[in-house]
């Protein structure tokens, strides 16, 4: 398994290379996924696609870190509702209403 090069090694990629620290961070997930039981795969990856979406709403590494900070504490929290009250989990109900397709109103005139 890839080890994660020493901090100044990182922030020197991150400064003067980006692409090969993004680079760097997706073949390390990817060998996290890899090595994952193949039930967890599926939802690593699922995990890993919802962090792209993330990294790509960043508009500079400040508010990529903050967005991804805020997503982390979301988790947490929701990790805690499930060990401390995980009847709350499913306490929401959606209401469901049937789709009507609109009545034609057709009222074109013939020639």
């Amino acid at each position: 398994m890839q080890t994660l090069p020493p901090f100044d090694e990182l922030k020197a990629m991150a400064e003067n290379e980006p692409e090969k620290l993004e680079a760097l961070r997706l073949a390390m997930s990817e060998e996290v996924i890899h090595n994952a039981s193949s039930e967890m795969q599926p939802r690593l990856r699922a995990q890993m696609s919802h962090i792209n979406h993330v990294i790509a709403k960043g508009k500079n590494p400040n508010h990529t870190n903050i967005m991804l900070m805020a997503e982390l504490q979301q988790q947490l929290k929701r990790f805690a509702q499930a060990l401390n009250a995980p009847e709350t989990l499913t306490e929401h109900q959606a209401d469901i209403t049937p789709f009507r397709r609109p009545e034609s109103t057709d009222q074109s005139v013939s020639s």
